[in-house]
């Protein structure tokens, strides 16, 4: 496949009226093709995303890509691992309904944006199929949220939800 669309800050709402933006890669054709997404605060285009995972060689390969911004990055307002969960939730159904999208989607990444796939999986929206978290803990109870019992700092904030 040599043809690849892209489009750029592509709206996604989420369930309170917020706005996210995400860059979105498609193969060439009609599709339909498996989603492959990625949630992070250092923002869409930074060249760590492409050493993680590079669209236009997934795109070439048969997948759709999906690249987000969490909310409040770059647009202010940021609160650190606040609404990943729900926002997870939200991304992966709507990334799933994206035009020429097959209705599956896995999520890739590292550090935060590996956590940001713990905390989508946890919401567990029907069409996310696999997570790939790397540089990041192997469960989100080990260290995260809690280091041999005690509730860490993350755990802080009373809009998270503690599993």
């Amino acid at each position: 496949m040599a043809e690849i669309q892209i489009e750029f800050d592509v709206p996604a709402q989420m369930r309170d009226g917020t706005v996210l933006r995400a860059d979105v890669y498609r193969p060439g054709g009609t599709g339909p093709w498996p989603v492959l997404l990625s949630r992070l605060p250092y923002g869409k285009q930074m060249p760590m995303v492409v050493a993680i995972l590079d669209p236009l060689t997934a795109a070439r390969r048969g997948f759709m890509v999906v690249i987000q911004d969490t909310r409040g990055r770059f647009r202010g307002g940021w609160e650190s691992l606040t609404y990943e969960e729900s926002d997870g939730y939200d991304t992966v159904r709507w990334a799933a309904a994206l035009p020429g999208a097959s209705g599956s989607v896995g999520m890739i990444g590292v550090s935060y944006f590996g956590n940001t796939q713990w905390m989508a999986a946890l919401s567990k929206p029907p069409e996310l199929k696999a997570i790939a978290p790397m540089v990041m803990w192997s469960d989100p109870d080990d260290g995260l949220w809690t280091a041999g019992g005690p509730l860490g700092p993350w755990s802080r904030s009373p809009r998270v939800r503690l599993w």
